[in-house]
C-alpha cells in the first residue's frame, strides 16, 4: 500500500514539475512540512517550500524525478517513512540536462483524505559514488 501511495506522490510531483510550477509542487507538502532540498538552507512550511522551488524558476524548464530502491516503514495508521534514492533530471532553459542522484528520505502523512509530504530530505551522492544498500 505504501509503495502505491509513494508512486502516486511521485506522479503528482512530476506533473507539477513538468511545467515547473512552484505553487503546485508546494501543495504536495503539508502546510507545516520540513524540507531539505539541494540548497543548504532548511525550509519550513509550504510558503518557504514554494520559495525554494521558485528560486529555480528562471533556470529550470522542467524536472523529472524517479524514486528508486525505496524502503517504507509504517509509523502509524496515517503516516509512514520512505528512504532510498532518487534520480533527478533537470531540463534547463539553456538546453542542458543535468542528472543528480540523491539519497531521499520522506515522511508521508494523510491530511484531509490526501497523502502529502511532511518531511523531505535530499542529499547528493559524492561524485562517482553509486547508490547502494550495503
Amino acid at each position: 500500500m505504501h509503495d502505491t501511495i509513494l508512486d502516486n506522490i511521485q506522479t503528482r510531483w512530476n506533473a507539477a514539475a513538468a511545467t515547473w510550477d512552484p505553487k503546485a509542487l508546494a501543495r504536495i507538502y503539508t502546510k507545516d512540512a520540513v524540507f531539505f532540498g539541494l540548497l543548504p538552507r532548511l525550509y519550513v512550511g509550504r510558503s518557504e517550500i514554494e520559495e525554494y522551488f521558485g528560486s529555480y524558476r528562471l533556470i529550470l524548464e522542467k524536472v523529472e524525478l524517479t524514486l528508486v530502491d525505496q524502503n517504507t516503514r509504517p509509523m502509524g495508521p496515517d503516516v509512514f517513512a520512505a528512504q532510498g534514492f532518487g534520480n533527478i533530471l533537470n531540463y534547463n532553459f539553456d538546453g542542458t540536462v543535468i542528472k543528480n542522484v540523491v539519497r531521499s528520505s520522506f515522511v508521508i502523512v494523510s491530511k484531509s483524505n490526501e497523502w502529502q509530504i511532511a518531511l523531505h530530505h535530499f542529499s547528493e551522492l559524492v561524485p562517482g559514488q553509486k547508490p547502494s544498500r550495503g
